[in-house]
């Protein structure tokens, strides 16, 4: 399989899973893993303490509790603590082991060689005996930056985009996880960071999270950057932009480190045309010099910098982020008070599974149809979301070529006739007959590659003939027949396109 920029991976309702209750899901998620994360035994242990001592562990014992969980003997556990290791081994380690034995093991003998073992079962136990208690979703101490959290507790699916993305982070230097709006980019690789956090067999020493909401000065990130994965390095950084960037390299290279940044587009949205040459120039660095690091960008769609760059040398991995799987999706749905599941799939396959959308939708029904999908229906009508219209906003205003909003245009005209997807030759036809707009075929399949590259557009592949077909969501169909600000056909770009019909 090509996991090229150009093909990218694209996981769509490609899994059925099962869904709990917060408690069940606790409770399978521990029983189902071969291994219980020290953050998750460490969490338990100091609640059973608490509860029977009146305080947790100190510095020194989680010390050697780590060590112990980990295996290793007590001069390893001094050289990464700090402390000496006969002061661990000969005053810390017996009196944390009978502390252990007397409240958390209920008197079974605690030994060092033994911890792993018995604090595994004392967790699960821990859990079954307190199903209301949820597991901690990450390890705070293990993870570079603030996390979104509330994108973690209320996650649905994903499985197979976390189990494919675990396996890509450690062969690809650079993946983009691209799609629109509210489809989920940041909950997803939040979720993948929470979980590597958890995971004592993954081999990253540092997990970075840096969410991107502005446009700032290259030298302010990499300072940024240099302060999450080593604190006491920002006292002493170089001046000029350059030597930042070799600087953060050289912390790639002898760390190995996942480094999300979540919005990355947003930091080419500027017209200053030199802080947009620094950030190409940043990109090409890291891309090109060597290191042992993965760098995860989300992004409604790469900046055409930086796709231009990668083109050719297929040196970043495009990961396209669709809506939930059906069950995550009816799941999703269910908790938000939706329950008929005809009606449910009829809103997933308007919505795309995009759970953003599906939200304002329910949250819509509940407040103007009494929760009622029936009632809707009578009245149904296309929501599309302050942050959907943004996005279109945006590219209808700023970023479409004359061919590629012709093609836009064209679909939503010919789709709401008619809802069956039209087909490449049809539209090779339509545009060659047209007297707005005059394009040659390689124009043409340009301008297709750049919407799909946008997810305005959706391609098709007759199974049997192979010809490729196109159509829009109906939230993009919408927004373009009604036009509301006048951006998608300005001063009347195409006045004889309504005649085609």
């Amino acid at each position: 399989m090509d996991l090229s920029i150009e093909h990218g991976v694209n996981f769509q309702n490609s899994l059925s899973s099962s869904f709990f209750t917060q408690e069940q899901q606790s409770l399978e998620l521990l029983q189902s893993s071969p291994t219980v994360s020290f953050y998750q035994a460490l969490t338990v242990v100091n609640n059973i303490i608490f509860t029977e001592k009146n305080r947790s562990l100190t510095k020194p014992e989680i010390a050697v509790l780590k060590g112990a969980w980990e295996n290793q003997d007590f001069s390893e556990i001094g050289q990464q603590s700090g402390y000496k290791a006969g002061y661990l081994q000969r005053r810390i380690a017996p009196q944390l082991w009978n502390l252990l034995s007397e409240t958390v093991t209920k008197g079974q003998q605690v030994l060092k060689r033994k911890v792993r073992t018995l604090l595994t079962e004392v967790v699960i136990n821990y859990y079954q005996s307190n199903p209301h208690l949820e597991l901690p979703l990450f390890d705070s101490q293990f993870i570079k930056g603030q996390l979104p959290s509330s994108k973690l507790s209320n996650f649905y699916g994903r499985q197979q985009e976390l189990y494919h993305l675990k396996k890509l982070i450690n062969n690809h230097r650079c993946i983009s996880l691209a799609g629109v709006p509210g489809v989920g980019k940041t909950a997803l690789s939040a979720k993948l960071l929470a979980e590597l956090s958890l995971d004592s067999t993954q081999h990253f020493d540092f997990l970075v999270w840096k969410s991107v909401t502005h446009s700032v000065r290259l030298q302010d990130l990499l300072s940024e950057l240099i302060d999450l994965i080593q604190p006491d390095t920002s006292l002493n950084l170089p001046e000029y932009t350059q030597a930042l960037i070799t600087a953060l390299i050289k912390h790639l290279q002898s760390h190995r480190c996942l480094l999300v940044l979540d919005g990355f587009e947003v930091l080419f949205k500027t017209p200053n045309l030199e802080q947009r040459l620094d950030y190409k120039i940043f990109m090409r660095r890291l891309l090109e010099e060597e290191h042992k690091s993965c760098l995860l960008l989300t992004c409604r769609a790469l900046p055409n910098e930086i796709y231009a760059m990668s083109k050719d040398d297929r040196s970043i991995l495009y990961f396209r982020v669709d809506g939930l799987d059906t069950d995550a999706a009816l799941n999703f749905l269910s908790d938000q008070g939706l329950t008929d599941k005809n009606d449910c799939l009829d809103l997933i396959k308007t919505y795309r599974s995009n759970p953003s959308e599906l939200a304002t939708v329910a949250k819509k029904i509940k407040h103007f149809f009494s929760g009622s999908t029936e009632i809707f229906f009578q009245h149904k009508t296309t929501f599309i979301t302050d942050e959907f219209q943004s996005m279109l906003d945006e590219t209808f205003g700023e970023s479409l070529e004359q061919t590629e909003r012709y093609i836009m245009i064209y679909l939503a005209q010919r789709l709401s006739l008619d809802p069956a997807p039209i087909s490449f030759s049809d539209l090779l036809i339509q545009i060659n007959s047209s007297n707005n707009i005059s394009a040659s075929t390689s124009a043409i399949i340009k301008a297709l590659e750049k919407l799909e590259q946008l997810s305005l557009i959706e391609s098709i592949k007759d199974p049997n003939t192979k010809e490729i077909a196109f159509t829009l969501q109906p939230v993009v169909k919408k927004y373009i027949n009604t036009d509301p600000l006048g951006l998608v056909k300005p001063q009347n770009s195409f006045p004889s396109l309504a005649n085609a019909f």
